[in-house]
């Protein structure tokens, strides 16, 4: 009886472990940032620009420009910092002169979100292994 119990117990202690950060991800209203080159989410190329970045449903997430006429919707696994940041921050892999963007981390939070790799990405890196640097960008 006891070992059912603790089963139970041991269950209930690591659903929450995963329910609590994705409750607080859902949580995350629109995050904008000014990104001032162009870039790639998965295989497509955006110019730079103003976006606005949201999670749509199970790890899913939307980036779209100000004006609204580029949009997309890509897939992303949730991620955890040690860090809290105040602000939004985008973190891009730089090849040579190819921005792409790599994670998204939420304001207020612990958690974020890493950008699953396109084709295009993943061929650059067969080739140079290791981004060249990683630029981050402080949301608004």
């Amino acid at each position: 009886m006891k070992k059912n119990l603790m089963s139970v117990v041991a269950g209930l202690v690591l659903a929450l472990a995963v329910v609590a950060p994705m409750m607080a991800q859902r949580q995350a209203g629109p995050m904008k940032v000014t990104v001032p080159f162009s870039f790639a989410v998965e295989n497509n190329h955006f110019k730079s620009g103003d976006y606005t970045i949201e999670r749509i449903a199970n790890g899913r997430l939307r980036i779209r420009n100000e004006e609204g006429s580029v949009s997309m919707i890509f897939l992303a696994i949730p991620a955890q910092e040690a860090a809290t940041p105040e602000k939004a921050h985008f973190v891009f892999n730089r090849y040579g002169n190819e921005y792409f963007l790599e994670k998204i981390w939420m304001p207020g939070q612990r958690g974020g979100w890493e950008v699953l790799k396109g084709k295009y990405e993943l061929e650059i890196a067969k080739k140079k292994t290791t981004p060249v640097e990683a630029a981050m960008l402080v949301g608004r």
